[in-house]
């Protein structure tokens, strides 16, 4: 288990890769329907970027819309292939999908995206 947890330490090192598949609870790929209704791998960019665009009823302000506008773009990357970019997040905004998707999700979905922002699930204050 150790060796998992290096390697995605490693990852995160290089950036977040927002191509990677959204896991199941067994570690299987989620699946979804894309815009022409054929299955593909649910990506943390596709969470990330619903969640950053999703219409909340938390009082944010045109500016904050805004930087959340140009955040999801960065993360959507090239629209050539629908490869979503590798980024290097820093930690305003990993904080701000993270308290987007605690809104928007359910706990398996948002757990997978924290995983992946922040290595690992292990909530540290529990402890």
């Amino acid at each position: 288990m150790t060796e998992s947890k290096d390697t995605k330490v490693v990852a995160l090192a290089d950036g977040i890769d927002f191509n990677q598949p959204i896991l199941d609870m067994n570690d299987n790929p989620i699946r979804s329907k894309d815009e022409e209704g054929n299955d593909e791998d649910l990506r943390l960019g596709n969470l990330c970027v619903n969640a950053l665009m999703a219409p909340l009823d938390d009082e944010a302000d045109g500016i904050q819309k805004l930087k959340r506008f140009n955040l999801a773009k960065k993360i959507q990357g090239s629209v050539n292939g629908n490869d979503f970019s590798t980024l290097r997040l820093n930690s305003k905004n990993k904080k701000t999908i993270l308290d987007l998707a605690e809104n928007a999700y359910q706990t398996l979905v948002y757990a997978r995206i924290y995983e992946a922002l922040e290595g690992t699930t292990d909530n540290e204050d529990e402890e």
